[in-house]
């Protein structure tokens, strides 16, 4: 990261630490490394943290990497449960540099987060912890970008990037077509493909960015920039990058369900521009899976699940609305919430629709059918089974036991 790049992300960085009373971590991503850690109490982390998956710079990484991914700004879970707001920072070329990442922050209700480390060593710690509201958190993350949009110089749009590089792409390859010895153009360079490969699989992003930009240009060059052809050449890249993603440790129906979306999304690209552009994102997504983000992606896509449910259990909720709402297959999405908790998505949903189905039997104004309907049963019997099978009563005997 340039010197006055980092300069002004301190600067700017202190303000946010004093006026939230945050933590504001600056990130080099080509380094992996912690730049500046602007924490007035804790900068380690460890005092608030009982998880030992917790690395707190991978977790700052991954929040600037999504952030890159989702237009500058990314509000995420750790895998202890607290709220952190990444902004990424570009360079002049719009590469991803580094970030700027707040927190540990608790978001909702205080109480709810404090029941959870009763009689825990770590309590006293957490109580510290600044708590905001959820509308609070996402102005945060608004400001947060805008600086660091300013800083960078250039758009926070990942799309806006990928077009400023794939300009020049673009522009080299044409080049490369007049002047290129048409018998080279006539042979796939396999070498080249297993190269990439490789250095894939070894966690190399710049070498693997530089092979696939070669390889890109023998596509074009190949398919004498017919873009039905390059879409065919495209799809079987595709597969050689989803052995090599699996190889380096991702998961393989996370990349099955992402390789068709892929496909499906590039079937509507019906210009070369808009294709190159495309293909340079969907490139840019399989080589971040050699970063080790794994536990910290499992975690805050779990808790976004929870989030959601607590959210919405008064309303109809489908495993394909949950998938929809974290982007991921239904399939993968079961799996890693039963590893990550314990217990299947069905069972949490109604295990958070009869927790709150209790707090409203307190209330002997509120019919058992209105407790049924409020909670998201569509059916009362359903509604008694479920109860009765979470909690040993059934609903009018509970209410019946709390009015005693």
């Amino acid at each position: 990261m340039e010197e006055t790049t980092l300069k002004k992300l301190i600067f700017y960085g202190r303000h946010f630490s004093d006026l939230l009373n945050l933590c504001c971590r600056i990130v080099d991503t080509q380094e992996r490394r912690f730049l500046a850690e602007l924490c007035r109490d804790h900068p380690d982390f460890s005092p608030y943290c009982r998880n030992k998956e917790c690395e707190l710079l991978n977790t700052c990484l991954y929040g600037v990497n999504e952030a890159y991914r989702w237009g500058g700004k990314y509000i995420f879970y750790c895998p202890e449960s607290f709220i952190f707001i990444a902004s990424s920072v570009s360079d002049e070329n719009g590469s991803l540099a580094g970030g700027m990442v707040l927190g540990p922050i608790i978001m909702g209700e205080m109480d709810d987060t404090v029941e959870l480390y009763q009689n825990s060593d770590v309590q006293e710690n957490v109580m510290s912890i600044v708590n905001l509201s959820t509308e609070m958190v996402n102005h945060i993350a608004e400001i947060l970008a805008g600086v660091t949009e300013g800083i960078s110089g250039v758009s926070h749009s990942l799309m806006g990037g990928i077009a400023f590089k794939q300009e020049n792409f673009l522009q080299s390859l044409y080049e490369k077509k007049e002047i290129a010895d048409p018998a080279l153009a006539e042979v796939y360079p396999i070498e080249t493909e297993k190269e990439l490969q490789s250095v894939i699989r070894g966690g190399d992003k710049s070498g693997a960015q530089r092979l696939l930009n070669d390889l890109l240009g023998n596509i074009y060059l190949l398919s004498d920039f017919d873009v039905d052809l390059i879409k065919i050449r495209i799809i079987e890249l595709l597969s050689v990058l989803s052995r090599a993603a699996i190889d380096a440790g991702a998961e393989t129906e996370e990349i099955m369900w992402f390789n068709a979306a892929c496909i499906r999304e590039m079937q509507k690209c019906t210009a070369i521009e808009e294709l190159s552009v495309w293909i340079t994102g969907a490139m840019r997504r399989f080589l971040s899976y050699s970063f080790d983000f794994s536990a910290v992606k499992h975690s805050d896509t779990v808790y976004k699940v929870i989030d959601y449910i607590r959210r919405n259990y008064f309303r109809k909720i489908t495993l394909d609305g949950i998938a929809r709402h974290v982007n991921f297959s239904k399939t993968y999405l079961s799996r890693i919430f039963k590893e990550e908790t314990g217990e299947n998505i069905s069972s949490y949903i109604n295990k958070v629709r009869i927790d709150r189905a209790k707090l409203l039997l307190a209330d002997q104004n509120i019919s058992l059918v209105d407790v049924a309907a409020l909670t998201g049963f569509e059916d009362q019997s359903y509604f008694t089974k479920v109860f009765k099978a979470i909690t040993g009563q059934s609903p009018k005997k509970y209410r019946e036991s709390r009015k005693r």
